[in-house]
């Protein structure tokens, strides 16, 4: 008898949503984002969806990022920035990836990405990239900084992965070559980008921060707590790297259907069908 109730109960909300379907879209729509599937062709991540999917509304998001950040400091502005977190696994290697190509995407952009997370390198497998030689071996005196701004991965994005884990990554961080290397890459490029790692667990970020023009902290959705993006902060602020925001991952997004409608067909029309 409760099993033919329940039965009768799902048939009535199945009916119910079949009904007023147009009704509740018209409320309110979930929007989700799942990237495409990894294919041993793809040169980029899926994952980094301005490059691969640039008409989605995440791609959307990463590009209102690039147009803030370009706005922020008109007197000072901010042109080389490094992204952290304050642990491992809230999304800052996509980020950083994702944000550096929407910088690359402007118009005679030069953007170049570092990856300084000399303990655990991830962009040259964003990239498709070799991971060594890389930053570790241009810091140590083993390779020439030249090689690897000759020529970019695609349109106006060079990439420098992070080489080898050394024995002492702080410390080359904080080396008067990683600063010379800077300062060139400074004159050379409109942007650079510097993926770091966390900054609660390891200093390096606090040490790469006084180099540069600010910091922005990754925080997971559901997952970071408010006491550690506190820390991270602090942290942040006692180095003097200058932390100018923070980028907010994995946050599942409710809008009113009509309005995704019209940024649906407003993007077919500007990026073509």
């Amino acid at each position: 008898m409760a099993e033919k109730k329940e039965k009768l109960s799902l048939e009535r909300l199945k009916n119910y949503f079949k009904s007023h379907r147009d009704e509740i879209k018209d409320s309110i729509s979930v929007i989700s984002y799942v990237t495409k599937p990894w294919k041993e062709e793809d040169m980029v991540d899926p994952r980094v969806v301005v490059y691969s999917d640039m008409r989605s509304h995440i791609a959307e998001q990463y590009r209102s990022i690039r147009t803030h950040l370009s706005s922020l400091s008109p007197g000072n502005p901010i042109r080389s920035f490094l992204i952290t977190s304050a642990l491992r696994g809230e999304g800052k290697t996509v980020t950083s990836s994702n944000l550096s190509v929407a910088f690359a995407q402007s118009v005679d952009h030069k953007t170049v990405l570092l990856d300084c997370d000399l303990r655990k390198p991830n962009v040259h497998r964003i990239f498709g990239m070799e991971r060594s030689p890389g930053l570790a071996e241009i810091l140590s005196g083993q390779e020439d900084l030249e090689r690897f701004i000759e020529r970019p991965v695609f349109d106006n994005l060079y990439v420098v992965p992070g080489g080898k884990t050394p024995a002492n990554p702080v410390e080359l961080l904080g080396s008067v070559r990683m600063r010379e290397v800077i300062e060139t890459l400074k004159e050379r490029f409109d942007w650079v980008i510097c993926d770091i790692a966390p900054i609660i667990p390891v200093t390096d970020a606090g040490v790469l921060g006084k180099l540069l023009d600010g910091s922005l902290i990754v925080v997971r959705a559901g997952k970071t707590q408010a006491v550690d993006v506190e820390r991270a902060y602090s942290l942040l602020l006692e180095a003097k790297a200058n932390p100018v925001g923070s980028i907010m991952t994995g946050v599942i997004t409710y809008i009113p259907y009509y309005l995704y409608r019209y940024r649906y067909i407003y993007a077919q029309h500007y990026y073509g069908a």
